[in-house]
């Protein structure tokens, strides 16, 4: 299962992951691409490593990943946000209204671009119902060989797995070998413009990239407008990740 595409609603809660072919424009690749540098240099002062950013070097002088984009306005990628034709896919695909969560951007660089373990995004946005789901679209042609995002088949239906604090950049908690689900693991081969879209509770990571070249990734995160935060579960999670945070420092 190299390739899926899955394009209605009912092979999406099967399996938990929808392929959307040329979401965006080339233009709006563009766009984004040089908003993403125009805000990074506008705000890399300022940005806390492990909450906002993440490195791919020890210099730090390399972007692994980008978050919280939702916190700053004036760019091309909260327009984008709002755009009737993602919205409303949001909203087929949650059968609610739909509520952005967060906006983030893995560009994961060529050859030393970081992994992504095994995790699934409800144990960081801790809503109830699990009703939300990630659009993931691709800035580059993005497959195995570079380090594309890898689904585990109809995972999102088997509940909260267990999950345990990790330092690795931008994966806080992550699923161990012993606790993955069973399922068709399967990575999608997407064009530019094209998109991933996968539910809060659907198990997936990825591989470095070791290949030479580029594989960004632009995320828009949705809820179901009839879902709310469980205020102690994310408070624990805040707590555990500031503690990561400075193990990480240290």
């Amino acid at each position: 299962m190299n390739n899926p595409i899955y394009l209605d609603k009912k092979n999406y809660n099967k399996t938990g992951v929808i392929v959307k072919p040329a979401l965006i424009s080339d233009n709006d690749i563009e766009k984004l691409i040089n908003e993403l540098d125009r805000f990074y240099e506008e705000n890399k002062e300022f940005l806390e490593e492990g909450k906002e950013v993440n490195y791919a070097d020890s210099e730090k002088t390399v972007i692994n990943s980008l978050h919280r984009l939702e916190n700053y306005t004036g760019y091309f990628f909260n327009e984008l946000s709002k755009r009737d034709n993602i919205v409303s896919l949001a909203e087929e695909l949650l059968e609610d209204d739909a509520e952005l969560i967060s906006i983030q951007a893995f560009v994961k660089p060529g050859s030393i671009g970081l992994p992504a373990p095994f995790h699934q995004d409800n144990a960081y946005w801790c809503i109830e119902p699990a009703n939300g789901l990630t659009i993931w679209i691709a800035l580059d042609y993005c497959n195995e060989s570079n380090g594309m995002v890898k689904y585990i088949s109809g995972s999102h239906n088997i509940g909260v797995v267990e999950h345990t604090p990790s330092l690795a950049p931008g994966s806080s908690q992550i699923i161990e070998d012993k606790n993955l689900p069973e399922g068709d693991i399967f990575t999608p081969s997407l064009s530019p413009g094209d998109a991933a879209i996968h539910h809060t509770m659907n198990v997936h990571g990825s591989n470095p990239n070791k290949s030479g070249k580029k594989r960004r990734g632009f995320l828009l995160c949705y809820k179901g407008k009839n879902t709310s935060r469980n205020q102690d579960l994310f408070t624990r999670y805040q707590k555990n990740l500031e503690k990561l945070i400075e193990l990480r420092n240290s």
